[in-house]
Parts: structure tokens; C-alpha cells; sequence
């Protein structure tokens, strides 16, 4: 069970006790709150000196507690990915919300619900989309903000900048009394399949450039096409050092407040910047392998960084954290449910691991296991100093609505036969 107290923790006899990694019953996600405070003071330094706006992705985390710390340090505004992170949101009090996945249409009743009450601006990359924006907003007589998601080379979603039809889009959008056109959105996903920092950096400069030409030619189209905003986003982009272009307004990165092994290895970051790991305890060893607590409902199946090491596993085990030392010669080579199954060579210093060790993972991807937790246990070296929790709700179909609808579809045919 999980203590929800702030510094210490209450023994039998009245006494404050503190409360260590080692006290933890695993697995346990755990941040580490001077890397975590580090990177986000890192990218908001970065978001300053090069004058744009910074609106973090809180898909990473899902926690109220690091979105005020980003806030606290410049952050503009959020990014989400799902509308029940953006009523999370909303109901604390963060109103400046960009929902950054093309929306889909089943969707559209609640994102305007919410933007009634919130300054929420939507994504789109289709027509079908704006004209049943248009349509849901005339209904309701609102007004919706909405940006329109470009393809900067990642060819996951978002229009092709170099079709005419993606003006038209735009166009479409200003013609609307009920819609405003933001501006544009790009995530350059692909910075992900990179070898390493200079490969980032030419991803990085494609990203920038695609959106400032697409850009540009908006305004040559009609003045009113011009984007007030032009967002990009990664982590992976947003780590080199070079100055961000003129026409750039705003970026996005998510993942960087934890980093994971897949930024490690493709050098986005080093390893005393990684900030989230799971506590996981060994539940035997046998002789080739260990196995230890965390398995796929810990860690996740992200397949990691495949595209460098096709057998990277799911994660590494840090030796020394506090140094950013990694075993070698150990492979997490499988993962079942609540177990996983840890290679150890000759040489891995876990190779006369006893059961009870517990170790620190740096999972593939930080953003999937923090969705599979429920809440972080915050450490200062070995002393945890705080529990928070991760709101990682799902938006519910409304079964009673449906009932009722069912019901009078059934009356309505009901009548229809009578006639």
C-alpha cells in the first residue's frame, strides 16, 4: 500500500520515521527528484534563451505534482494526449492545453465540452474532421481553437506541407465562423529511430525547416492563413545545442523529465540524467539467469532501441545509479506478467545475485511505465521523500447514455412499424 504522506512516515509509537529504497515493497516506480528538477530546468533554460514558448507533454508522467515544478519553471502551457489527462488538467486549474493527436470523431462531444470551459485547442489533419468540428461547435455555438498537425518526415499522421489540399485544409478552417485557426503542429517521431546525436541534429534542422516553409507558405496563400503558433516537438530534438530557428514559436518535448534507455542509447542524454526507474527485487537466481519482480505490468514491452541492438531487451540494471553505472553482460531478455528474466554472462556482476537483492531498471520507455503505475515513490539518494500520484484515468463511455439511446432507437422503430 502506498503511504500518502509527504517527508516521513509515522511508526507505532508516534515517532517520525523516514523511510529508505531499501524499506520499499517491490516493484516500485521511482523518480529521482534532483535529476528530475534538472531536466526540467534544463529545457526551460533552453526554451528561454532561444525565446519560444515551452509546453510540455504530460503524457510522460501524468502528474500534478511535476506539472506545477514545470510550470514553476516557465512552462506556458500543457500538452496532452488523451481528453481525460486534459479534464485532469483542467479541473486543477491549467486551462492553456493543446491536445496533440489528430482527433477522432467519436471524440468530438467531449472535446468541445471541455473547451467551453477551457482554452483547449484541438488537432486536425482532414477535412472530414473540420467539417464535423464545424457542425458539433455551430450545435453548441462555440467558438474551438484548432491546429493542424503537419508531417515533417516521421509519415505517422499530419498533411503533406508540399500538397496544395494542405492549404486548403487551413483555408477550410479559417472559413468557419466556429473554428479559429492556432497554427501548426509537428512531432518528429523518426528523431527516435536515429544513431546518434548528429543524426538527431539532422532531424532536428529538418523538423524546424519543413515548419517554417509551410509556414511561410500559408502566409503567401492569404494573410489570414498565417500561424500565430508553430510547434515542435521531441525530446530528442529539442537535446542538441544549436539555437532553434527564427519562425519556431513553440516546442513540446515530454519525455526528457525522466529520459529512459531508449534516449540513452541513442544520445539524447547520459545515464546520471535518467530520473524514473523501477525497484525491482530478485526472486531467484539460476546460475545463467535471475529472475525478479518486474515483468511486463512493470516495465512494459516497448521493444527499445531494436533499430541499434536488435537484442537490447527491455531495459538495463543500473549497478551504481548514483554514478550512472550500467551491468554489463546482462540482458533483460524476457518479460511474462509479473516476472522478468535477466541474463547474466560470466562476467555480469548480478551473476551471484541473492534472492531478496533488489535493483534499480531503466525501463525501454519511461512513458509506458509510468502509465503502469500508479504512483511514484520521490528519492533523494536512498531516502524517499514523497509519494505522487499518477492520474493515468481513461475517459468512459457512458453506459447509462447508451441505454437510453438503445431504448429510444427501440421505440422509434417500434413506431416506425406501426406506420
Amino acid at each position: 500500500m502506498v503511504h500518502q504522506s509527504t517527508d516521513t512516515y509515522m511508526g507505532d509509537n508516534g515517532r517520525q520515521l523516514s523511510m529508505y529504497l531499501s524499506d520499499l515493497v517491490t516493484p516500485a516506480t521511482v523518480i529521482d527528484r534532483p535529476r528530475l528538477l534538472r531536466n526540467i530546468e534544463r529545457m526551460s533554460v533552453k526554451a528561454a534563451l532561444n525565446d519560444v514558448s515551452l509546453r510540455p507533454h504530460i503524457k510522460t508522467h501524468k502528474c500534478l505534482e511535476i506539472v506545477h515544478l514545470q510550470q514553476k519553471y516557465g512552462a506556458k502551457g500543457f500538452t496532452v494526449s488523451t481528453l481525460a489527462e486534459a479534464r485532469v488538467l483542467t479541473g486543477n486549474g491549467f486551462e492553456d492545453l493543446i491536445l496533440a493527436v489528430p482527433l477522432a470523431l467519436g471524440w468530438i462531444p467531449t472535446a468541445v465540452e471541455i473547451a467551453s470551459e477551457s482554452n483547449l485547442k484541438v488537432l486536425v489533419d482532414s477535412q472530414d474532421v473540420v467539417r464535423a468540428l464545424h457542425s458539433a461547435c455551430r450545435e453548441n455555438d462555440i467558438q474551438l481553437k484548432v491546429m493542424m498537425k503537419v508531417d515533417c518526415g516521421y509519415h505517422r499522421c499530419g498533411v503533406d506541407p508540399e500538397s496544395p489540399k494542405s492549404i486548403d485544409i487551413a483555408q477550410e478552417i479559417v472559413d468557419s465562423p466556429y473554428l479559429g485557426f492556432e497554427g501548426i503542429l509537428t512531432h518528429a517521431g523518426h528523431s527516435y529511430y536515429t544513431k546518434d546525436s548528429s543524426d538527431i541534429q539532422r532531424v532536428a534542422s529538418q523538423e524546424q525547416h519543413v515548419m517554417i516553409d509551410f509556414a511561410r507558405r500559408l502566409t503567401n496563400k492569404s494573410s489570414d492563413l498565417t500561424p500565430e503558433t508553430v510547434s515542435i516537438g521531441s525530446t530528442p530534438t529539442m537535446m542538441y545545442d544549436a539555437p532553434i530557428k527564427e519562425g519556431i514559436t513553440e516546442i513540446r518535448p515530454g519525455s526528457y523529465v525522466f529520459f529512459d534507455y531508449h534516449q540513452l542509447a541513442i544520445g539524447s542524454c547520459k545515464s546520471r540524467d535518467c530520473a524514473l526507474t523501477v525497484l525491482s527485487s530478485v526472486l531467484g537466481n539460476y546460475n545463467t539467469h535471475i529472475v525478479v519482480d518486474a515483468g511486463a505490468t512493470a516495465l512494459s514491452k516497448d521493444r527499445g532501441p531494436v533499430h541499434l541492438y536488435p537484442d537490447c531487451g527491455y531495459g538495463r540494471i543500473f549497478t551504481d545509479y548514483n554514478n550512472g553505472a550500467i551491468a554489463q553482460d546482462t540482458l533483460i531478455e524476457g518479460l511474462s506478467q509479473e516476472h522478468g528474466t535477466v541474463l547474466v554472462g560470466n562476467t555480469s556482476p548480478l551473476r551471484k545475485a541473492q534472492v531478496g537483492h533488489k535493483v534499480r531498471i531503466l525501463p525501454n520507455h519511461s512513458c509506458l511505465t509510468a502509465n503502469l503505475s500508479d504512483s511514484y515513490y520521490v528519492a533523494e539518494g536512498e531516502e524517499i521523500v514523497d509519494t505522487w500520484l499518477v492520474r493515468s484515468e481513461r475517459e468512459l463511455t457512458n453506459i447509462n447514455d447508451r441505454q437510453s439511446n438503445s431504448e429510444t432507437s427501440d421505440s422509434d422503430s417500434a413506431h416506425l412499424s406501426d406506420t
